[in-house]
């Protein structure tokens, strides 16, 4: 085993669209497990016809699902290089890991995401680059525990990659929709339950921590900020500069944020009114004693 042995894990559910794209990008280079949720689609035959390592494991959670790989890789290797199966490499981005990974005093890079919409790159509608801590020394990384947008806590040196990391997804905007009505529902329930293991924010942590800080303390607080989510990706970022595509994009976006308030707010008045409800009983109890 060499310092430049890395495995590369997919976790998948339903991704047969996209899963042989993804291991071919990195097929020959390193080897390749995928850590299947239980799909009902060909997910796992493609993969195996890929000659992919395919673990089976029952849907948990997206930082469960994770952290289970890690507990259980099937390959020993010095570091591990994470892919969402709506990911791929470039030529130029493998062979800079290759370089990467003989850095004996980094423990992780964070590698930057190209957002790929409608067939193209979104150029300003976005916060590209997107850093993502995705390639790191086994057992110096693990994601915490929380219910959507994960991140690893790392235990070590943090370096930067420079060429992009490619992330479209093929499904389509119906897919887009589901998928950010799902995410909406654990980001509301992420604000109001927050998960034990998670990374608390601070102005004066990591990039990551950093933004988390931001994001708790002074962003759920704004008022109207879908609109105000929607400005800043059309008119700061420019994204108007990327057409049609940037509008839709930048709208989908604000909606987002509007779903994920309207169902905090869902949630709180639910607890309010059992609330008023309890305290209804026991009145009522007491008055007929």
């Amino acid at each position: 085993m060499t310092s430049r042995s890395v495995v590369v894990i997919i976790p998948t559910k339903d991704e047969s669209v996209h899963v042989a794209r993804c291991i071919t990008s990195v097929a020959g280079m390193w080897p390749i497990v995928v850590i299947d949720g239980g799909s009902t689609d060909d997910t796992v035959q493609i993969a195996r016809k890929l000659k992919a390592n395919v673990l089976e494991h029952r849907w948990t959670g997206y930082a469960d699902q994770k952290n289970w790989a890690l507990d259980n890789l099937p390959v020993r290797s010095d570091w591990v290089l994470f892919l969402d199966a709506d990911e791929q490499l470039t030529a130029e981005l493998r062979d800079e890991i290759l370089q990467a990974v003989g850095d004996e005093t980094a423990t992780g890079f964070a590698i930057p995401r190209r957002y790929v919409f409608l067939g193209r790159p979104l150029r300003h509608a976005w916060w590209y680059p997107d850093y993502q801590l995705r390639l790191f020394r086994v057992g110096r990384g693990r994601f915490e525990e929380r219910h959507v947008h994960e991140h690893v806590v790392l235990d070590g040196r943090l370096r930067h990659l420079r060429h992009a990391l490619i992330h479209e997804n093929l499904k389509g905007l119906s897919a887009f929709v589901e998928r950010h009505n799902r995410y909406s529902d654990l980001e509301a329930a992420e604000r109001l339950t927050p998960s034990l293991g998670r990374t608390i924010g601070s102005f004066t942590g990591s990039r990551a921590n950093r933004r988390r800080a931001l994001k708790e303390r002074v962003w759920y607080r704004l008022p109207c900020r879908p609109a105000i989510r929607f400005l800043w990706l059309y008119v700061v970022k420019r994204g108007f500069l990327d057409g049609r595509r940037g509008l839709l994009f930048c709208r989908l976006i604000a909606h987002y944020e509007l779903l994920i308030d309207a169902k905090v707010l869902e949630r709180q008045l639910s607890a309010d009114e059992r609330v008023s409800c309890g305290n209804f009983s026991v009145t009522c109890s007491h008055h007929d004693s």
